[in-house]
């Protein structure tokens, strides 16, 4: 299976939990992920309760999918450890290798933008009681896809340059 290729945004899931070591990987994963000079300026929040999933569907319009699935990882990022202005891209990469991570383990899994919308950075912090210093920056949804659709084609050889415009 060829997960960079295979990874779609899954946003309908089936009635079934993740396995403990699934998450795991996933998390093992996106700790994998590099960060400017090292610094691992991220944190996980794993949400299965039912009642913040609510809280969280209440604000971020476009994660109601999250009051299907079994759980969510909020990722969070340490502007204290992040090198210069580098927490986006390492939190982004974070991101992206939990996204990978669980299709590698069959799983459907999205990822709902937190960062730079102010509304929904403040709700997210709010809620998991986040030090001023922890900035919310992902909301990524997992579970069991109820979903056949096949991953999207994104290749697009006008969007390649060779050393220069």
């Amino acid at each position: 299976m060829d997960i960079l290729l295979e990874r779609k945004s899954v946003r309908k899931y089936k009635n079934e939990s993740v396995k403990e070591e699934d998450l795991n990987y996933m998390l093992r994963a996106a700790m994998s992920a590099p960060t400017a000079r090292n610094t691992r300026c991220w944190s996980f929040i794993v949400v299965k309760d039912k009642e913040t999933h609510k809280k969280i569907a209440a604000v971020h319009k476009n994660a109601q999918m999250i009051l299907d699935a079994p759980l969510a990882v909020v990722i969070a990022g340490d502007t204290n450890l992040a090198y210069n202005d580098y927490l986006p891209q390492d939190c982004a990469a974070a991101a992206e290798n939990l996204l990978l991570g669980a299709v590698a383990k069959g799983y459907g899994a999205v990822w709902c933008g937190v960062y730079g919308n102010r509304e929904r950075q403040e709700h997210l912090e709010k809620l998991f009681n986040l030090p001023e210093n922890i900035k919310a920056f992902a909301l990524i949804v997992i579970g069991k896809p109820d979903d056949s659709s096949p991953a999207k084609n994104g290749w697009d050889p006008s969007k390649i340059k060779y050393e220069k415009w």
